[in-house]
């Protein structure tokens, strides 16, 4: 089976990576770490919704809060959720840490070919 481009990047090793690739590749990096946060964060706010939905569906007005509360954090449904939502934001912060990885290792490579260059000059 062919390699795909982003198989064919991961492969490549940093040191060989130009700067123009390493723009192209933050870039990228970057947007998939903004759809990953905004999934993160919508799961977030949608979570004492789901928590409701379940309350709602459990209680049946005769049980105290307290049990409802019990029962509503342990239903499969939440248990399911919760777990969704600890991968997304596991998956974003993996993303936001590639992305910050690839813009240190521009500003790094920019400055060592500005000092080459100087030294270059001082020659």
């Amino acid at each position: 089976m062919p390699e795909t481009p982003d198989q064919k990047q991961k492969r490549q090793e940093p040191e060989k990576l130009g700067l123009e690739e390493i723009v192209h590749l933050a870039n990228r990096i970057g947007l998939e770490f903004a759809t990953a946060k905004k999934e993160s964060e919508r799961l977030e706010l949608l979570k004492p919704t789901v928590r409701a939905r379940i309350s709602i569906r459990i209680d049946d007005g005769k049980i105290s809060e307290t049990r409802l509360r019990r029962l509503t954090e342990t239903d499969q449904e939440y248990v399911d959720f919760i777990e969704k939502l600890s991968d997304a934001k596991g998956e974003s912060e993996r993303l936001r840490i590639r992305y910050e990885s690839y813009k240190n290792l521009f500003e790094a490579r920019r400055s060592m070919l500005s000092y080459q260059k100087a030294e270059m000059k001082l020659l």
